[in-house]
């Protein structure tokens, strides 16, 4: 096993995480009650100025701190945005990143710039390059759409990933990556069980009113959206963070660990189920598919298999239980007659023929919300793209496609070779559950733009870091605690 690394000069991640999460629930609560007595504005200006100058000194004292807001901060400023109309929360994630990344530049040195000989940094950045010329495409001739689109497809990405090469190198660091995880998926599924069965509050309820309406009451029916921009990214995280439960539930670990690790399985699947989204299904199903492959115990990999049948035989053969709203939902997902499927195939066919003359793609910040906003009338801004790669190739042609592709080949070959390595059953567990909610995210990304989405792109970019980083973490950091025989 690998020798366990000294911790020098960092505050213990623990401790980092309780300190920056206080933090976060303490601003949203002020600003939110703030707000609610009179105007936004001042609320967010009030309190976020003296929290975000304390961050500033945390982030220069330690980078590691500015890695941990990110993660939190992730789940929730989307939702945040319902109680502060009109403050452009998400630009908190730049200035922290900027403010991390440039901390991290100043504390550089031989020994821990060898760390960025990574071939998960490289295949990165040559995506960023790409992205970065894609400015100068005539096809999208406003910079400024070019500049807010590029954040979530590649800026976020060549931040957050050379900061988890450098920062996220011992196993304390990645157990807290889970304990945040975890402790985020619990609380958002219990808020979106809350909206469906207590009621959303007045602030959820305007957002409802004035936009959110169209997509997230379909017949009646409300779509639980918990904290999230809106209802499938919800269930697709939910997913993520109920398929790592799962895994770690079926790891090694006392019989105490495991029922607590499947209670937040189940607390998950509940959330998921209440947000009516059909993505999530792919992320259990394929990850799960990984899990058992990963194991190469064919005493259970025969069982799983025939179980995994099982469960898509009765969504796809049966209509047993489509008087509940939340299975019925998730069924259609595997009827390929589904109208809003067609319609995603008819507009793919018209984008397949606009883009044959175009091999590097209209340009980034020309599809979707960005389109409308800056390039409204032209033949994008009224073709949605549904789905994270279909939107890459849009905006990027096939030539980018191809570039961002090898980049995930990387992880899903890499990860593979890594995990294989491992000996800590521990290390090994937590890994292949990052390496399988990786793969289910990346096909549940082809039926929706989740992929680089928060919270779902901060957890994307550090799993892909540590899956092809993962004999680093191969060591105890307590004994293995092993359930009774």
């Amino acid at each position: 096993m690998v020798a366990r690394p000294r911790n020098k000069g960092f505050i213990s991640p623990e401790l980092n995480n309780l300190i920056i999460g206080t933090m976060i629930f303490m601003t949203g609560l002020t600003m939110a009650i703030v707000a609610s007595m009179g105007d936004a504005g001042i609320a967010g200006l009030v309190t976020l100025l003296p929290v975000f100058f304390g961050l500033v000194i945390l982030i220069i004292n330690n980078p590691l701190y500015g890695l941990l807001f990110y993660l939190n901060y992730s789940f929730f400023f989307t939702g945040l945005n319902r109680y502060l109309v009109g403050i452009p929360l998400g630009l908190m994630v730049d200035v922290v990143l900027f403010i991390t990344s440039l901390s991290m530049i100043f504390r550089l040195t031989k020994d821990n710039v060898k760390l960025l000989n990574s071939g998960t940094f490289v295949t990165t950045a040559l995506w960023f390059l790409y992205t970065a010329l894609e400015a100068f495409n005539p096809e999208a001739y406003k910079i400024q759409s070019w500049i807010y689109a590029v954040r979530g497809i590649s800026l976020y990405a060549i931040q957050t990933v050379p900061l988890t090469l450098l920062l996220v190198t011992k196993k304390e660091t990645v157990n807290t990556f889970f304990k945040t995880v975890f402790s985020w998926g619990i609380f958002t599924a219990i808020w979106g069980w809350k909206q469906i069965n207590i009621g959303t509050d007045p602030f959820e309820q305007a957002w409802l009113d004035r936009e959110g309406g169209v997509t997230h009451v379909l017949g009646g029916q409300l779509r639980a959206f918990s904290l999230f921009s809106d209802a499938g990214q919800f269930g697709v995280t939910m997913a993520y963070i109920a398929f790592l439960f799962l895994i770690l539930a079926l790891g090694k670990y006392s019989t105490r660990q495991r029922w607590i690790y499947f209670i937040g399985f189940v607390v998950c699947i509940i959330g998921m189920s209440t947000s009516g989204s059909r993505g999530p299904v792919f992320v259990i199903f394929v990850g799960m598919i990984a899990y058992l492959f990963l194991i190469r115990n064919f005493k259970i990999l025969v069982p799983g298999l025939l179980g995994i049948l099982l469960v898509f035989s009765f969504l796809k053969f049966t209509f047993i239980g489509n008087t509940n709203y939340q299975i019925f939902r998730l069924r259609t997902a595997l009827d390929p007659k589904e109208a809003s499927l067609l319609v995603r195939l008819e507009n793919q066919s018209k984008l397949r023929k606009y883009l044959e003359d175009r091999p590097f793609g209209s340009g980034i910040g020309t599809t979707d919300v960005w389109a409308a906003r800056y390039y409204p009338g032209s033949f994008l801004a009224n073709l949605p793209t549904d789905s994270w790669f279909v939107k890459i190739w849009a905006e990027n042609g096939v030539v980018g496609l191809v570039v961002y592709a090898l980049s995930l080949a990387w992880v899903i070959v890499m990860g593979v070779v890594n995990i294989r390595k491992l000996k800590n059953p521990d290390t090994r567990q937590k890994m292949i559950a990052l390496y399988g909610g990786f793969l289910g995210i990346m096909v549940a990304s082809f039926g929706n733009p989740v992929f680089g989405q928060a919270p779902l792109g901060v957890l994307m970019y550090m799993s892909m870091v540590m899956v092809t980083t993962a004999e680093r973490f191969d060591y105890d950091v307590e004994p293995t605690k092993l359930p009774a025989s």
